[in-house]
């Protein structure tokens, strides 16, 4: 209000379904209903590192450090066409939106593995007709334990939240990488950007404070560091390496919680936290 001091308010976020569950179901029971290849059949079979790629605007500028990191990538949703673009073919590509306005995302290619939710629309898999598919099931839905017990599936479910970048590094550690980088991860506004393309939505605004910092952001980008909140300091006690690269809350945030931001950040909450007793120290000497 004009002439009074803003107060900044604790942040709530309450997760929902951007589909109906009946929507949802419908998807899932569709695909249980084909001959695919699950999840379990490549569980632990790879090593070493891999690059989790988001579509966030930070990626315009730093993928070709991405390409150069010589990490296995694996490419969510927008990102992926935006790689191939940049003659960059990742080795996956993720995706588990239940709106059709996923299939935009969908380029079929020879060379690549398509990791895709079982809740994804029908067509997403006749489009990918000939591919490698692999399907693999999303841990959360109201719906996937019925249908899966309906159809006599004994298979594993994937958990990691409400966002692809976050439910993919979970996914990337089944697979056995020990080592995950996330690119173009941001999760806040750059300038009016919220992707490395212009989004086909409006999207709301509110502003967030973290560890001293204002960003800009939409509220399922709140959501999607609330998930990264609870999921990264489990992964990291269990022996698994999370490095950020770019810029934004989520950078930002993983800083303040420990974590390597672009190689540089990983000790500097220990950092300053010596520094600041050491000036306290000094000052009573």
């Amino acid at each position: 209000m004009d002439g009074l001091e803003s107060k900044w308010m604790p942040l709530l976020c309450t997760p929902g379904l951007a589909n109906t569950v009946e929507h949802i179901s419908r998807n899932i029971e569709s695909v249980l209903t084909r001959d695919y290849v699950g999840l379990q059949t490549i569980l632990a079979t790879e090593s070493g590192a891999v690059s989790v790629v988001g579509s966030g605007p930070s990626l315009k500028e730093n993928w070709k450090k991405l390409r150069d990191s010589d990490t296995d990538i694996i490419a969510c949703n927008a990102a992926f066409q935006f790689l191939l673009e940049k003659g960059v073919v990742p080795k996956y590509m993720f995706c588990f939106d239940a709106d059709p306005l996923m299939l935009e995302f969908i380029t079929p290619r020879q060379d690549v593995t398509y990791l895709i939710a079982s809740r994804c629309p029908p067509k997403t898999f006749e489009m990918l007709e000939g591919c490698n598919v692999i399907v693999w099931h999303t841990a959360g839905d109201p719906c996937i334990s019925e249908l899966l017990t309906k159809h006599d599936k004994m298979e594993p479910m994937v958990s990691g939240g409400t966002a692809a970048v976050t439910r993919c590094m979970i996914l990337a550690a089944t697979l056995g990488y020990r080592t995950i980088h996330l690119w173009g991860c941001d999760s806040s506004f750059s300038d009016t950007e919220t992707h490395i393309r212009k989004s086909t939505t409006d999207e709301l605004r509110t502003v967030i404070k973290v560890n001293g910092k204002v960003f800009q952001m939409a509220p399922w980008m709140a959501q999607q560091c609330e998930d990264f909140k609870i999921l990264a300091p489990p992964m990291r006690s269990s022996g698994i390496r999370l490095i950020l690269h770019g810029h934004g809350i989520l950078p930002h945030l993983a800083a303040a919680m420990g974590f390597e931001v672009d190689g540089y950040w990983r000790f500097k909450p220990l950092l300053d936290s010596f520094v600041t007793k050491s000036r306290i120290l000094w000052k009573y000497v």
